[in-house]
């Protein structure tokens, strides 16, 4: 019996670095209300407005922004590496934690993506 992790904050199930199958996400951004948080009355920008994001399996959640879809600068902005999904899509399904950012997504030290894995914490074996 394989062991999954729920996050009930992001309702993922999986962890970072972790190889996950669905199509369809609820939107990170906007946690799935299709509004912008600090504006009732804006549509989001990543899902807009329907509360669930399409993406092409496999994918990984975002280990830029840990899977919130906002940025680490200014929350009221999208994550620059998932474009606020909260998940970004991997060519294979054999994958490795980085060994530049250890899985982080960001170098240590400094606030930009890594520039091995690009801020997905991931590299194909």
């Amino acid at each position: 019996m394989e062991w999954k992790t729920f996050d009930y904050k992001s309702k993922k199930v999986g962890r970072k670095g972790e190889v996950l199958n669905k199509n369809i996400y609820k939107c990170a951004f906007c946690n799935g209300k299709g509004f912008v948080p600090s504006k009732k009355s804006i549509r989001c920008p990543t899902c807009l407005g329907t509360g669930t994001v399409k993406v092409q399996a496999p994918v990984v959640i975002c280990a830029y922004c840990n899977g919130s879809g906002k940025s680490q600068i200014n929350t009221a902005l999208t994550c620059i590496v998932c474009r606020g999904r909260g998940v970004v899509s991997v060519h294979t399904k054999q994958v490795e934690l980085c060994p530049a950012c250890k899985g982080r997504g960001r170098e240590k030290g400094s606030s930009l993506p890594c520039l091995i894995c690009r801020g997905v914490g991931v590299i194909a074996k």
